[in-house]
């Protein structure tokens, strides 16, 4: 069996080596040539997978250490037989510790107090139910966007207009899609951001092809976004200079990187692939802040969710919580926390004065592996 592994996970090629032969690769710069031979292909986001990289070869798994899989191909793996891993859940604590990190330095810049505030969640999933549960710790009310599950009828959910009219901040937790009726490519855009209250925040840690960029850089201008925090941008190592001189905090794609949310990802895929390849033994326990998939399961829990006219309880389903490690709610001195271990005014100005208009691609991956070992404050499974 070969495995060819980004070199960038977590425990490669030590993690995978008991389940074959070894060769490692620069996410950045994965060719079909250095598919010779292999069985199976570990990736990061960083490297598309279809069949412009995987046809001709011999490859029967592909596993993707990282939460979201737009980069992947799903159809064409699918129509080849190959097995598909995702390590989705396996970072949402680290996304919602960066995100309660930047509304602590949005309500000090702007000195609003978060809990006279409503934050809008876009996406209640692995990591919005998390962020919802951090921003209800902290007194502010929260009003949840789910289109998928508010069709299958989930209660207590609003659709994505009514949130844009009812919040004065809106996080961003989804899939970059571009398909289906709740397709999420574009959907933040100049109609969208015209319905925001005047001044409102956006976060965005999800993916940059979510947002229109031209037009939230028109939103910040006329005043309608009073506070931007972007951590993912639309194409990736570029990045649009002008928005990243107008983002209050920019960083290079770091809110899901933490050491325990590295660890996960890499043994969840590895315990997949010796699932997958039938050998015993190689699926994690209970193994401190390296658990994975199969090991840390919690039970459904019921987040409340503020509607703009009533508060209801919204059973998040258990297969949204179910790779995603037990938290606590945040309180100020858990955010102190969180902040001693996540400076992102630091991690902002490092990128914007590192990524100027002569920097290279090459810049933003090196600011993103130099921040990329920070330790989960909150909670660690």
């Amino acid at each position: 069996m070969k495995l060819l592994v980004d070199e960038a996970i977590w425990g490669a090629p030590e993690l995978f080596g008991p389940l074959g032969d070894v060769r490692t690769f620069d996410g950045r710069r994965l060719r079909p040539d250095d598919l010779e031979d292999a069985d199976a292909l570990i990736v990061r986001s960083v490297s598309p997978v279809g069949e412009p990289l995987l046809d001709g070869s011999a490859v029967r798994f592909v596993g993707a250490a990282s939460s979201g899989i737009d980069h992947v191909d799903r159809q064409y793996l699918a129509s080849r037989g190959i097995t598909l891993a995702d390590a989705a859940g396996g970072n949402a604590v680290t996304v919602a510790e960066y995100v309660a990190a930047a509304l602590w330095v949005m309500a000090r810049r702007c000195r609003r107090p978060l809990e006279e505030l409503t934050l809008g969640v876009v996406g209640v999933g692995r990591i919005g139910s998390i962020v919802a549960d951090f921003a209800a710790g902290l007194d502010m009310k929260v009003v949840g966007c789910d289109p998928p599950r508010r069709s299958a009828g989930d209660a207590g959910l609003v659709d994505f207009p009514a949130l844009a009219d009812a919040a004065d901040i809106v996080t961003l937790h989804v899939p970059l899609t571009r398909d289906g009726p709740d397709a999420t490519a574009d959907v933040v855009d100049a109609a969208w951001l015209g319905r925001l209250r005047p001044g409102a925040w956006l976060v965005n840690t999800s993916r940059g092809g979510v947002v229109r960029e031209d037009h939230l850089l028109a939103a910040i201008a006329d005043g309608r976004i009073g506070g931007c925090v972007l951590d993912v941008w639309r194409g990736e190592p570029d990045v649009n200079r002008e928005l990243l001189a107008a983002a209050d905090i920019a960083t290079p794609h770091i809110a899901g990187q933490s050491i325990e949310a590295r660890r996960r990802a890499a043994l969840m895929i590895r315990d997949a692939l010796a699932r997958h390849l039938g050998i015993p033994g190689h699926v994690s326990g209970t193994t401190g802040a390296a658990q994975t998939a199969g090991s840390i399961g919690v039970p459904p829990v019921r987040t409340t969710i503020a509607d703009p006219g009533s508060i209801g309880a919204c059973p998040l389903r258990r297969e949204a919580r179910s790779r995603v490690p037990p938290v606590s709610r945040p309180t100020a001195a858990t955010i102190a926390a969180i902040r001693s271990t996540l400076d992102l005014e630091a991690v902002s100005r490092a990128m914007k004065a590192e990524l100027s208009p002569a920097a290279g691609p090459e810049a933003f991956d090196a600011l993103r592996a130099r921040f990329a070992n920070r330790r989960e404050t909150i909670s660690r499974p």
